[in-house]
Protein backbone atom coordinates (compact mmCIF):
# COMPACT_ATOMS: atom_id res chain seq x y z
CA UNK A 1 0.00 0.00 0.00
CA UNK A 2 1.62 3.32 -1.11
CA UNK A 3 2.69 5.54 1.95
CA UNK A 4 0.40 8.37 2.05
CA UNK A 5 -2.39 6.11 1.58
CA UNK A 6 -1.42 4.18 4.56
CA UNK A 7 -0.97 7.38 6.36
CA UNK A 8 -4.35 8.43 5.41
CA UNK A 9 -5.79 5.31 6.39
CA UNK A 10 -4.13 5.67 10.25
CA UNK A 11 -5.81 9.21 10.30
CA UNK A 12 -9.71 7.52 9.28
CA UNK A 13 -8.93 4.57 11.60
CA UNK A 14 -8.21 7.32 14.41
CA UNK A 15 -11.31 8.99 13.42
CA UNK A 16 -13.11 6.19 13.80
CA UNK A 17 -11.94 5.61 17.12
CA UNK A 18 -12.64 8.66 18.48
CA UNK A 19 -16.35 8.55 17.35
CA UNK A 20 -16.44 5.34 18.94
CA UNK A 21 -14.97 6.37 22.33
CA UNK A 22 -17.38 9.58 21.67
CA UNK A 23 -20.52 7.54 21.50
CA UNK A 24 -19.09 5.20 24.44
CA UNK A 25 -18.93 8.10 26.50
CA UNK A 26 -22.01 9.31 28.38
CA UNK A 27 -23.80 12.69 27.95
CA UNK A 28 -22.13 14.54 31.07
CA UNK A 29 -18.91 14.43 28.64
CA UNK A 30 -19.69 16.73 25.94
CA UNK A 31 -16.75 18.85 26.35
CA UNK A 32 -14.27 16.03 26.51
CA UNK A 33 -15.79 14.52 22.61
CA UNK A 34 -15.41 18.09 21.29
CA UNK A 35 -12.22 18.18 22.37
CA UNK A 36 -11.23 14.24 20.94
CA UNK A 37 -12.69 15.41 17.74
CA UNK A 38 -11.26 19.00 17.15
CA UNK A 39 -8.10 17.14 17.88
CA UNK A 40 -8.61 13.88 15.41
CA UNK A 41 -10.60 16.40 12.38
CA UNK A 42 -7.97 18.92 13.09
CA UNK A 43 -5.08 16.62 11.84
CA UNK A 44 -7.10 14.88 9.13
CA UNK A 45 -7.24 18.52 7.35
CA UNK A 46 -3.68 18.97 8.17
CA UNK A 47 -2.83 15.87 6.55
CA UNK A 48 -4.44 16.93 3.32
CA UNK A 49 -2.27 19.95 3.53
CA UNK A 50 1.02 18.19 4.08
CA UNK A 51 0.58 15.14 2.10
CA UNK A 52 3.87 15.43 0.24
CA UNK A 53 5.73 14.99 3.75
CA UNK A 54 3.70 12.16 4.59
CA UNK A 55 4.62 10.22 1.18
CA UNK A 56 7.28 9.11 3.67
CA UNK A 57 8.39 7.18 0.32
CA UNK A 58 9.71 10.31 -1.23
CA UNK A 59 10.61 12.31 2.27
CA UNK A 60 12.26 9.93 4.36
CA UNK A 61 11.28 10.97 7.46
CA UNK A 62 10.32 7.43 9.06
CA UNK A 63 13.67 5.38 8.06
CA UNK A 64 12.46 2.59 9.49
CA UNK A 65 9.45 1.23 8.00
CA UNK A 66 9.56 -2.30 6.83
CA UNK A 67 7.12 -1.67 3.97
CA UNK A 68 9.43 1.03 2.70
CA UNK A 69 12.52 -0.59 2.86
CA UNK A 70 11.01 -3.81 1.17
CA UNK A 71 8.21 -2.42 -0.79
CA UNK A 72 5.37 -5.13 -1.88
CA UNK A 73 8.19 -7.77 -1.82
CA UNK A 74 7.22 -8.17 2.05
CA UNK A 75 3.75 -9.23 1.66
CA UNK A 76 4.71 -12.10 -0.16
CA UNK A 77 7.98 -13.56 2.07
CA UNK A 78 7.17 -17.25 3.04
CA UNK A 79 5.63 -17.37 6.39
CA UNK A 80 6.78 -13.59 7.05
CA UNK A 81 3.11 -11.62 6.97
CA UNK A 82 2.31 -9.42 9.13
CA UNK A 83 3.83 -7.47 11.90
CA UNK A 84 5.75 -9.88 13.26
CA UNK A 85 7.46 -10.37 9.47
CA UNK A 86 7.70 -6.82 9.22
CA UNK A 87 10.21 -7.29 12.56
CA UNK A 88 11.95 -10.49 11.37
CA UNK A 89 13.46 -8.01 8.69
CA UNK A 90 13.81 -4.91 10.38
CA UNK A 91 14.00 -5.50 13.85
CA UNK A 92 14.81 -1.76 14.91
CA UNK A 93 11.37 -0.65 12.61
CA UNK A 94 8.43 1.48 14.45
CA UNK A 95 6.05 1.03 11.94
CA UNK A 96 5.38 -2.30 12.10
CA UNK A 97 4.42 -2.29 15.94
CA UNK A 98 2.14 0.92 15.16
CA UNK A 99 0.71 -1.36 12.71
CA UNK A 100 -0.23 -4.07 15.23
CA UNK A 101 -0.93 -1.44 17.83
CA UNK A 102 -3.99 0.01 15.52
CA UNK A 103 -5.15 -3.80 14.61
CA UNK A 104 -5.65 -4.21 18.47
CA UNK A 105 -6.69 -1.16 19.13
CA UNK A 106 -9.74 -1.66 16.47
CA UNK A 107 -10.54 -4.84 18.10
CA UNK A 108 -10.71 -3.13 21.61
CA UNK A 109 -7.44 -4.39 22.90
CA UNK A 110 -6.82 -1.10 24.21
CA UNK A 111 -4.12 -1.91 27.41
CA UNK A 112 -2.20 -4.36 24.85
CA UNK A 113 -2.95 -1.47 21.93
CA UNK A 114 -1.22 1.29 23.73
CA UNK A 115 2.05 -0.75 25.03
CA UNK A 116 2.86 -1.34 21.24
CA UNK A 117 1.97 1.80 19.94
CA UNK A 118 4.26 3.48 22.88
CA UNK A 119 7.20 1.48 22.00
CA UNK A 120 6.68 2.48 18.01
CA UNK A 121 7.30 6.22 19.08
CA UNK A 122 9.78 5.37 20.61
CA UNK A 123 11.87 4.14 18.36
CA UNK A 124 10.57 6.74 16.18
CA UNK A 125 9.21 10.11 18.17
CA UNK A 126 7.99 11.69 14.22
CA UNK A 127 5.40 8.76 13.95
CA UNK A 128 2.62 11.19 13.75
CA UNK A 129 -0.60 9.35 13.23
CA UNK A 130 1.06 6.79 16.64
CA UNK A 131 1.29 10.37 18.15
CA UNK A 132 -2.44 11.32 17.22
CA UNK A 133 -3.65 7.55 18.62
CA UNK A 134 -2.04 8.04 22.24
CA UNK A 135 -3.23 11.78 22.61
CA UNK A 136 -7.21 10.79 21.60
CA UNK A 137 -6.50 7.99 24.16
CA UNK A 138 -5.14 9.69 26.75
CA UNK A 139 -7.79 12.28 26.49
CA UNK A 140 -10.92 10.36 26.49
CA UNK A 141 -9.21 8.50 29.68
CA UNK A 142 -8.53 12.14 30.97
CA UNK A 143 -5.23 11.30 31.12
CA UNK A 144 -4.18 15.28 30.51
CA UNK A 145 -0.66 14.85 31.64
CA UNK A 146 -0.25 12.51 29.09
CA UNK A 147 -2.26 13.96 26.35
CA UNK A 148 -0.63 17.21 26.27
CA UNK A 149 2.85 15.36 25.80
CA UNK A 150 1.85 14.22 22.87
CA UNK A 151 -0.10 17.73 21.64
CA UNK A 152 3.36 19.41 22.40
CA UNK A 153 4.83 16.79 20.01
CA UNK A 154 2.33 17.19 17.20
CA UNK A 155 2.28 21.07 17.62
CA UNK A 156 5.85 20.56 16.71
CA UNK A 157 5.88 18.35 14.17
CA UNK A 158 2.65 19.30 12.34
CA UNK A 159 2.56 22.89 11.44
CA UNK A 160 -0.86 22.97 9.65
CA UNK A 161 -2.13 21.63 12.29
CA UNK A 162 -1.40 24.56 15.03
CA UNK A 163 -4.54 26.08 14.72
CA UNK A 164 -6.88 23.37 15.35
CA UNK A 165 -4.66 22.01 18.21
CA UNK A 166 -4.63 25.29 19.65
CA UNK A 167 -8.53 25.15 19.08
CA UNK A 168 -8.75 22.13 20.80
CA UNK A 169 -5.90 22.76 23.73
CA UNK A 170 -8.26 26.22 24.46
CA UNK A 171 -11.57 23.67 25.31
CA UNK A 172 -9.53 21.60 27.46
CA UNK A 173 -8.07 24.38 29.72
CA UNK A 174 -12.04 25.41 30.19
CA UNK A 175 -12.70 21.35 31.72
CA UNK A 176 -12.04 22.26 35.32
CA UNK A 177 -10.46 18.67 35.79
CA UNK A 178 -7.39 19.18 33.12
CA UNK A 179 -6.94 23.27 34.64
CA UNK A 180 -3.79 22.57 36.76
CA UNK A 181 -2.16 20.50 34.08
CA UNK A 182 -2.64 22.54 31.47
CA UNK A 183 -1.18 25.64 33.84
CA UNK A 184 1.73 23.56 34.65
CA UNK A 185 2.50 22.96 30.93
CA UNK A 186 1.98 26.32 29.87
CA UNK A 187 4.67 27.53 32.26
CA UNK A 188 7.25 25.76 30.06
CA UNK A 189 5.78 26.50 26.66
CA UNK A 190 5.65 30.04 26.06
CA UNK A 191 4.93 29.88 22.51
CA UNK A 192 2.11 27.02 22.91
CA UNK A 193 0.75 29.35 25.82
CA UNK A 194 0.92 32.35 23.92
CA UNK A 195 -1.65 30.71 21.51
CA UNK A 196 -4.07 29.07 23.67
CA UNK A 197 -4.55 32.52 25.49
CA UNK A 198 -5.21 33.76 21.81
CA UNK A 199 -7.68 30.87 21.33
CA UNK A 200 -9.05 31.96 24.97
CA UNK A 201 -9.35 35.37 23.71
CA UNK A 202 -11.44 34.91 20.90
CA UNK A 203 -13.47 32.69 22.45
CA UNK A 204 -14.59 35.38 25.75
CA UNK A 205 -13.01 32.30 27.71
CA UNK A 206 -13.11 33.30 31.99
CA UNK A 207 -10.63 36.12 32.18
CA UNK A 208 -9.72 34.15 35.78
CA UNK A 209 -8.45 31.40 33.69
CA UNK A 210 -6.68 33.38 30.59
CA UNK A 211 -4.67 34.82 33.50
CA UNK A 212 -3.81 31.82 35.55
CA UNK A 213 -2.37 30.77 32.06
CA UNK A 214 -0.02 33.65 31.85
CA UNK A 215 0.44 34.02 35.51
CA UNK A 216 2.32 30.66 35.85
CA UNK A 217 4.79 31.72 33.01
CA UNK A 218 8.19 31.49 33.80
CA UNK A 219 10.01 34.41 34.16
CA UNK A 220 8.43 38.06 35.08
CA UNK A 221 8.41 39.08 31.06
CA UNK A 222 7.57 35.72 29.71
CA UNK A 223 3.96 36.70 28.37
CA UNK A 224 4.82 40.25 27.55
CA UNK A 225 3.14 39.85 24.14
CA UNK A 226 0.02 38.16 24.91
CA UNK A 227 -0.44 39.81 28.39
CA UNK A 228 0.47 43.54 27.07
CA UNK A 229 -1.04 43.83 23.62
CA UNK A 230 -4.48 41.01 24.09
CA UNK A 231 -5.42 40.69 27.44
CA UNK A 232 -4.74 43.45 29.40
CA UNK A 233 -7.00 45.60 26.52
CA UNK A 234 -9.41 42.68 26.65
CA UNK A 235 -10.42 43.16 30.22
CA UNK A 236 -10.41 47.12 30.16
CA UNK A 237 -13.01 46.66 27.30
CA UNK A 238 -15.26 44.80 29.41
CA UNK A 239 -14.74 46.90 32.63
CA UNK A 240 -12.73 44.20 34.43
CA UNK A 241 -10.14 46.65 35.50
CA UNK A 242 -8.54 45.20 38.86
CA UNK A 243 -7.85 41.91 36.39
CA UNK A 244 -6.54 44.00 34.16
CA UNK A 245 -4.29 45.64 36.08
CA UNK A 246 -3.20 42.22 37.75
CA UNK A 247 -2.00 40.91 34.10
CA UNK A 248 -0.59 44.23 33.48
CA UNK A 249 2.18 43.77 36.41
CA UNK A 250 2.31 40.32 35.80
CA UNK A 251 4.16 40.96 32.51
CA UNK A 252 5.81 44.09 33.72
CA UNK A 253 10.15 43.19 34.10
CA UNK A 254 11.18 42.71 37.70
CA UNK A 255 13.38 46.30 37.37
CA UNK A 256 10.23 48.18 37.07
CA UNK A 257 7.93 46.73 40.19
CA UNK A 258 9.70 49.78 42.24
CA UNK A 259 7.90 52.53 39.74
CA UNK A 260 4.12 50.75 40.57
CA UNK A 261 2.04 53.00 43.11
CA UNK A 262 -0.96 55.24 42.50
CA UNK A 263 0.73 56.57 38.87
CA UNK A 264 3.28 54.54 37.13
CA UNK A 265 6.10 56.25 36.12
CA UNK A 266 5.66 58.86 37.85
CA UNK A 267 8.94 60.86 37.19
CA UNK A 268 8.52 60.32 33.52
CA UNK A 269 11.39 57.59 32.76
CA UNK A 270 10.17 56.28 29.98
CA UNK A 271 9.55 53.17 32.18
CA UNK A 272 8.50 49.69 30.16
CA UNK A 273 4.51 48.78 30.38
CA UNK A 274 1.28 48.48 28.46
CA UNK A 275 -1.17 50.81 27.49
CA UNK A 276 -3.31 52.35 29.28
CA UNK A 277 -1.75 51.75 32.50
CA UNK A 278 1.47 53.70 31.15
CA UNK A 279 1.71 57.34 30.17
CA UNK A 280 0.20 57.47 26.29
CA UNK A 281 1.24 60.93 24.91
CA UNK A 282 -0.81 62.55 22.41
CA UNK A 283 1.54 63.91 19.32
CA UNK A 284 -0.63 66.06 17.36
CA UNK A 285 -0.10 68.88 15.22
CA UNK A 286 -1.00 71.12 17.64
CA UNK A 287 1.44 69.92 20.32
CA UNK A 288 4.56 68.10 20.69
CA UNK A 289 5.43 65.47 23.88
CA UNK A 290 8.41 64.09 24.23
CA UNK A 291 10.38 62.30 27.67
CA UNK A 292 13.84 63.88 28.48
CA UNK A 293 16.63 62.21 29.08
CA UNK A 294 17.19 61.38 33.03
CA UNK A 295 13.42 61.77 33.38
CA UNK A 296 10.49 63.97 32.49
CA UNK A 297 7.99 65.50 29.87
CA UNK A 298 8.98 68.23 27.54
CA UNK A 299 5.33 70.11 26.22
CA UNK A 300 5.54 72.60 23.23
CA UNK A 301 1.76 73.63 22.64
CA UNK A 302 1.35 75.92 19.67
CA UNK A 303 -1.75 77.48 21.68
CA UNK A 304 -4.38 77.37 18.87
CA UNK A 305 -6.34 74.42 19.19
CA UNK A 306 -7.44 72.17 22.00
CA UNK A 307 -5.08 69.32 21.96
CA UNK A 308 -4.90 66.34 24.10
CA UNK A 309 -1.28 65.73 25.20
CA UNK A 310 -1.38 62.57 27.28
CA UNK A 311 -3.47 60.39 29.99
CA UNK A 312 -2.69 57.27 31.94
CA UNK A 313 -5.77 54.92 33.31
CA UNK A 314 -5.41 54.83 36.99
CA UNK A 315 -7.15 52.18 39.65
CA UNK A 316 -7.50 53.77 42.65
CA UNK A 317 -9.73 51.71 45.51
CA UNK A 318 -12.11 54.11 47.07
CA UNK A 319 -11.13 56.69 49.15
CA UNK A 320 -9.58 60.26 49.85
CA UNK A 321 -6.22 61.94 47.65
CA UNK A 322 -4.57 64.25 46.89
CA UNK A 323 -3.20 64.97 43.18
CA UNK A 324 0.07 66.91 43.09
CA UNK A 325 2.34 67.43 40.00
CA UNK A 326 5.75 69.69 39.53
CA UNK A 327 6.47 71.44 36.54
CA UNK A 328 8.51 74.76 35.45
CA UNK A 329 8.07 77.36 32.30
CA UNK A 330 10.49 77.09 29.47
CA UNK A 331 8.98 80.21 27.71
CA UNK A 332 4.91 80.14 28.41
CA UNK A 333 2.97 82.44 27.30
CA UNK A 334 -0.21 83.30 29.79
CA UNK A 335 -2.51 83.11 27.01
CA UNK A 336 -2.65 79.39 26.85
CA UNK A 337 -3.45 77.08 29.54
CA UNK A 338 -1.87 73.46 30.10
CA UNK A 339 -3.87 71.81 32.99
CA UNK A 340 -4.86 68.51 34.51
CA UNK A 341 -8.01 66.67 35.00
CA UNK A 342 -9.35 63.89 36.40
CA UNK A 343 -12.68 61.57 35.63
CA UNK A 344 -14.13 58.53 37.01
CA UNK A 345 -13.22 56.37 33.97
CA UNK A 346 -13.98 57.41 30.49
CA UNK A 347 -17.05 59.08 31.55
CA UNK A 348 -16.53 62.75 31.21
CA UNK A 349 -19.55 63.87 33.27
CA UNK A 350 -18.10 62.53 36.32
CA UNK A 351 -15.07 65.05 37.03
CA UNK A 352 -13.22 64.27 40.53
CA UNK A 353 -10.82 67.12 39.90
CA UNK A 354 -8.29 69.50 37.99
CA UNK A 355 -5.66 72.05 37.82
CA UNK A 356 -3.97 74.07 35.57
CA UNK A 357 -0.12 73.93 35.17
CA UNK A 358 1.65 77.05 36.63
CA UNK A 359 3.55 79.24 34.64
CA UNK A 360 6.70 79.53 36.60
CA UNK A 361 10.34 79.80 35.58
CA UNK A 362 11.59 77.62 38.46
CA UNK A 363 9.51 74.25 39.49
CA UNK A 364 6.12 74.78 40.96
CA UNK A 365 4.05 71.95 42.43
CA UNK A 366 -0.03 72.42 42.46
CA UNK A 367 -2.62 69.87 42.59
CA UNK A 368 -5.93 69.36 43.96
CA UNK A 369 -7.62 67.17 46.47
CA UNK A 370 -10.52 64.47 45.43
CA UNK A 371 -12.49 61.40 46.63
CA UNK A 372 -13.10 57.92 44.68
CA UNK A 373 -16.25 56.30 45.43
CA UNK A 374 -17.10 52.87 45.11
CA UNK A 375 -18.84 52.60 41.73
CA UNK A 376 -15.72 54.55 40.30
CA UNK A 377 -13.12 51.34 39.88
CA UNK A 378 -11.13 53.45 37.22
CA UNK A 379 -9.72 56.52 36.76
CA UNK A 380 -8.36 58.61 33.78
CA UNK A 381 -5.65 61.24 34.38
CA UNK A 382 -5.38 63.50 31.66
CA UNK A 383 -3.10 66.75 30.61
CA UNK A 384 -4.52 68.89 27.80
CA UNK A 385 -3.90 72.22 26.27
CA UNK A 386 -6.07 74.44 25.72
CA UNK A 387 -6.48 78.02 23.69
CA UNK A 388 -7.38 81.43 25.31
CA UNK A 389 -9.14 84.56 22.96
CA UNK A 390 -5.65 85.92 22.23
CA UNK A 391 -3.29 82.47 21.22
CA UNK A 392 -0.06 81.78 22.43
CA UNK A 393 2.30 79.24 23.00
CA UNK A 394 3.61 77.55 26.15
CA UNK A 395 6.79 75.34 26.41
CA UNK A 396 7.16 73.60 29.73
CA UNK A 397 8.66 70.72 31.47
CA UNK A 398 6.69 68.43 33.83
CA UNK A 399 8.60 66.84 36.17
CA UNK A 400 7.17 64.86 38.17
CA UNK A 401 3.25 63.97 39.55
CA UNK A 402 2.50 61.81 42.27
CA UNK A 403 -1.18 60.80 44.41
CA UNK A 404 -1.18 60.43 48.19
CA UNK A 405 -3.85 58.81 50.15
CA UNK A 406 -5.10 61.38 52.57
CA UNK A 407 -6.58 58.40 54.69
CA UNK A 408 -3.54 56.72 55.14
CA UNK A 409 -0.93 59.81 54.52
CA UNK A 410 1.83 57.46 55.94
Amino acid sequence: MPAPIQAAAGLSWSIEMAVRGARQMTLSDPRIRLISMLVVVGFFAATILVSVPFDLGRSGRFPHRADEVFGPAHSWLPGTGGAAGQLAWAPLAAFPLWEEGARLGRRGETVRARRLIAEAVRRDPQLVDARLWLANDALQHRLYARALDQLDWLYTLVRPARPQISVALAQLAQEPAAQSSIIAFASRQPLWRQSVVSELLRSKADPALIFALLGGADGRNGSTLVGESGLVATLVARGRYDQAYLAWVAALPASALTSIGYVYDDHFRQLPGALPFNWTLANSPDASVDFVNGGGLEISYFGEKPAHLLDQLLVLPPGRYRFIATAHSLGSSDSSKIGWTLFCGDDQTRLLGKADVPVAPMPVSRGFAFAVAADCPAQRLSLDGTPADISGAAEMQIRTVRIVNLDSPG
